[in-house]
């Protein structure tokens, strides 16, 4: 079965199919974020507010079972609020350090200024992820018999006393 076309019902088809080849080269074309050598664009994130960062991090199972990370992340809530401070919580399923670690590289990458890391997975991590970091500042918040660890600032005690020593971390951040 074919259809009769005119001489003008061709020339309107074909100038339609030429453009709607010419639009989708030129969105192929805007589309791609690769540089010269083919590889994509670098993704930077950035603090558009300017604002510094406080991040509570840790094993979301561990972090559930615990009594204080509500409190801690109320008192870096207070702080944001104080201080025109960001605060960020990545709460994520890592149980082991060796899984904790591309997290709280994550976090020093997205500008983190300030992370707080709850569970011994994630307090076992700070020392590898402080010497890859060191313009970050890392704190392990330890519970009641977890052991302190070295080379790291630690807070402990009741979970007041550690919201509170949290809260004045966060305060005394400098500015942007």
């Amino acid at each position: 079965m074919t259809f009769p076309t005119s001489p003008r019902l061709r020339w309107v088809l074909g100038l339609a199919s030429a453009l709607a080849m010419v639009c989708v080269a030129a969105l192929f074309a805007l589309g791609t974020d690769d540089d010269s050598d083919g590889h994509p664009a670098p993704i930077t994130p950035s603090n558009i507010a300017g604002r510094r960062t406080a991040c509570l991090t840790g094993d979301v199972s561990e972090a559930g079972a615990r009594s204080d990370t509500g409190a801690i992340w109320n008192a870096l809530q207070d702080a944001s609020r104080q201080r025109q401070l960001n605060a960020q919580q990545l709460l994520v399923p890592a149980p082991t350090s060796d899984q904790a670690l591309p997290y709280l590289a994550g976090l020093s990458a997205q500008h983190c200024d300030l992370v707080v890391a709850v569970g011994p997975a994630f307090g076992q991590a700070l020392e590898a992820a402080a010497r890859a970091n060191p313009r970050t500042a890392f704190i392990a918040v330890t519970a009641d018999g977890e052991s302190a660890h070295a080379g790291i600032d630690t807070v402990s005690g009741t979970d007041d006393a550690k919201a509170a020593e949290i809260r004045r971390r966060a305060l005394a951040l400098s500015g942007p």
